[in-house]
């Protein structure tokens, strides 16, 4: 008698409306890796089972780009003070390759019990799409729940949640929270997870962890957020063409605002960036220090820094005016010679979280939507008037003149202007090319 076939460890989901191809972890792993050893034009599955080609001759491989179709937004409850997650989530969900990565890690057996934060979040996102419920606000997902001491530990070598102490319960949304730090815990904790399993290697028997680079990062998040910092340092010496260069990584870039009343986000980014004299007091000396970004990530975080210290040492926060277009070119100026490239330095505007409130512990938060996102005015016409029921519905962005406001469990289209009114905090871009 035949034992019957054990149930593959990646099951692509069943539902309809996934608008992302899904493949294993180990999969997409193997792309970045062999796109780093210079092979290209390796094949994936796609969301049928058909091949596709990743990436074209001479470029890293990065994940999905764009979505099959554009998904309609969904509103998410805010039942104590979640609004700091709802809207870094909705900013995250319409982010093709980090939805793609999500959906995937849900579908594959073994990264689920790698990556737990990644899986919630992917099953939460098939939930998001599930067609029928987009009038339906959503409930957050759980991603970090409190653990009793000792439940990380493992038999298996994977790694589990960490416990989190009462006094820090920062993505359980029971006390209001900043949505950037919300975000880069929650990186840092994709972070860990993505670094993988670790492994003995030769008769040294070096324990290696195999998603993560000489650094320790972890290679698939790096090629979403990944980019680098060059840290120029130089000092009067006999050879004045000596300068010290440190690289830094970074998922998240901080610009500063508070230096004039109103400007643009390009001369924000070289505010930030100009040389400035520091001194060494460790060997006396007098240095000057120019930061140039290096590698750019195929999607780009900026945050807005909307806050000072007073003398008496009080945080207040700073309602500077900051202009944004739908395109940005990165100043050339503050770009390392591998990004002077017009296509290296290229980005579209994806979504833009807001923050309504005159105190920088208090307040509200809210996204808007400019880029990957279906327009629900389309819909709410079509689906008032009884003709067009068995029409096809043409999904489409905004156009140049609207946005998608996603306020809680609010979903609604206004006019861009009122998005330029706001106060804007975080930016999300995604290069063009």
């Amino acid at each position: 008698m035949q034992a019957a076939a054990s149930p593959s460890p990646f099951q692509p989901p069943r539902q309809p409306n996934v608008y992302t191809d899904c493949a294993p972890l180990r999969e997409l792993y193997d792309q970045v890796r062999l796109s780093e050893c210079g092979l290209h034009g390796i094949s994936v599955r796609g969301g049928a089972g058909r091949p596709r080609r990743r990436e074209e001759k001479g470029r890293p491989f990065t994940l999905q780009q764009s979505f099959s179709e554009l998904p309609y937004p969904r509103g998410i409850m805010n039942n104590s003070n979640f609004c700091f997650m709802n809207s870094m989530l909705q900013a995250l969900m319409f982010i093709p390759s980090f939805a793609q990565l999500t959906v995937s890690v849900s579908c594959d057996a073994q990264a689920r019990q790698l990556c737990p934060t990644l899986a919630t979040l992917g099953k939460w996102t098939l939930q998001y799409w599930k067609p029928g419920f987009t009038r339906l606000a959503m409930i957050a997902p759980t991603l970090m729940p409190r653990l009793p001491a000792g439940a990380n530990n493992s038999n298996s070598g994977a790694p589990r949640s960490a416990v989190v102490p009462a006094s820090q319960r920062i993505l359980d949304g029971s006390v209001q929270e900043d949505a950037q730090e919300f975000l880069q815990k929650l990186l840092e904790r994709v972070h860990e997870e993505l670094k993988g399993w670790t492994f003995v290697k030769g008769k040294e028997k070096l324990a290696v962890r195999e998603h993560e680079d000489v650094q320790g990062q972890s290679k698939l998040l790096a090629s979403i957020f990944g980019g680098t910092l060059e840290s120029h340092l130089q000092g009067k010496q006999r050879q004045r063409d000596r300068v010290s260069v440190l690289i830094e990584r970074y998922y998240c870039l901080p610009v500063d605002v508070g230096f004039a009343p109103e400007c643009t986000v390009e001369q924000a980014l070289e505010r930030t960036f100009m040389t400035e004299r520091i001194y060494d007091s460790e060997h006396e000396k007098k240095l000057k220090k120019t930061l140039r970004l290096g590698r750019l990530p195929s999607v780009l975080f900026l945050q807005l820094r909307r806050w000072a210290v007073t003398r008496e040492g009080e945080l207040v926060k700073l309602d500077n005016v900051v202009r944004i277009k739908r395109t940005l070119l990165i100043p050339r100026t503050i770009c390392a010679d591998e990004t002077l490239g017009n296509t290296e330095r290229a980005y579209r505007l994806l979504s833009v979280v807001c923050h309504r409130g005159d105190a920088v512990s208090r307040g509200h938060y809210v996204t808007y939507l400019v880029h990957h996102a279906a327009t629900p005015a389309v819909l709410k016409v079509q689906s008032s008037e009884p003709g067009n029921k068995d029409t096809a519905i043409l999904r489409s962005p905004p156009d140049a003149a609207t946005v998608i406001l996603c306020n809680d469990a609010n979903i609604s289209v206004c006019p861009a202007k009122n998005m330029e009114k706001e106060t804007m905090y975080f930016l999300v871009y995604q290069k063009t090319s």
